[in-house]
């Protein structure tokens, strides 16, 4: 399956895929909020590329790469999966630097959100990032997602927001006739 947006595509991940990912799984900017900066090395990547195969298959979900129309160039990430081990899915993105504040991640994170919520059949949905990320807790409100709670993980001050499924379809579907 691949989702469209204006502007961008949302496509299923192939093996092959974790070079495309490599440069920005190892930008330091990108990884400023998830690892302190710290890059993936070859085997984080394959191994995120490997779950969301499998996530996909298995669950009609994942974080979707993110290819950038006309030209199809991998910007990035945007979908749904599962953060350590909480128990409900989990929406996040990563975009590379070029692509940031043209909002891009909240495009493609409206149209993942939907995915998972009309076709993925998922009730409830959370979001965690630390709260100096102040891009990506703004993507969160304009989505819907409300904030939950702050909490601490491995010594990492996280914010979390959620959304189910019902308070989404009211702020997202038009009435019906």
């Amino acid at each position: 399956m691949i989702l469209e947006t204006e502007r961008l595509v949302l496509d299923t991940w192939q093996g092959s895929d974790w070079t495309e990912l490599r440069p920005i799984a190892t930008d330091v900017e990108v990884m400023r909020y998830i690892t302190a900066g710290a890059p993936w090395t070859d085997e984080q990547i394959r191994a995120f590329v490997d779950r969301q195969v499998k996530l996909y298959s298995e669950r009609n979900f994942c974080r979707w790469k993110l290819l950038v129309k006309p030209e199809r160039e991998m910007i990035g990430f945007c979908g749904v999966g599962f953060w350590r081990d909480a128990p409900d899915p989990e929406i996040g993105w990563w975009l590379a630097r070029k692509w940031w504040g043209q909002g891009l991640a909240t495009e493609a994170a409206r149209t993942a959100l939907q995915h998972a919520f009309k076709h993925a059949g998922l009730d409830r949905i959370i979001s965690a990032a630390r709260p100096e990320n102040t891009a990506s807790t703004r993507i969160m409100e304009k989505l819907g997602l409300t904030r939950e709670c702050e909490f601490e993980n491995e010594g990492v001050r996280l914010v979390r927001y959620a959304i189910d499924h019902l308070r989404w379809a009211q702020t997202n579907e038009s009435p019906l006739p």
